[in-house]
């Protein structure tokens, strides 16, 4: 599969009623930015989305995606988000986002099927 990027996860979790995110650097992705503009009565309106395909044979593991919540930086950084608290877990994620350009991830289709070179997630983010 054709790569060209590398790309830090932030998965979200919520484990005993605590929030957190979980920092996971992947080599070898593919990332995609799509630009689209949509001609309106009122004006133009653009939106920017980014799709990022991930090999299953980058991971260490298969990974539970959550649309809405997990997020995505390009390339790999070594930022860890604070989760000792939610004023600290707030005020990191600001941080982040105002640091990198941080993408949501909207949907995540598993695509686990046929032989393993071609098994892969399809992310889509706004």
């Amino acid at each position: 599969m054709f790569t060209n990027a590398d790309v830090t996860m932030y998965l979200y979790r919520k484990e005993e009623g605590t929030e957190k995110y979980i920092r996971l650097p992947i080599e070898g992705v593919y990332w995609e930015e799509i630009s689209q503009s949509t001609l309106l009565r009122t004006g133009e309106k653009n939106s920017a989305s980014v799709l990022l395909v991930i090999p299953l044979e980058s991971l260490e593991y298969p990974v539970d995606f959550t649309p809405g919540k997990d997020m995505a930086v390009k390339g790999i950084i070594e930022y860890e988000v604070d989760s000792s608290s939610q004023a600290a877990l707030s005020k990191s994620l600001t941080a982040l986002k105002a640091a990198h350009k941080l993408i949501t991830i909207t949907s995540a289709d598993a695509k686990l099927y046929g032989s393993e070179a071609v098994q892969h997630y399809e992310l889509a983010s706004k």
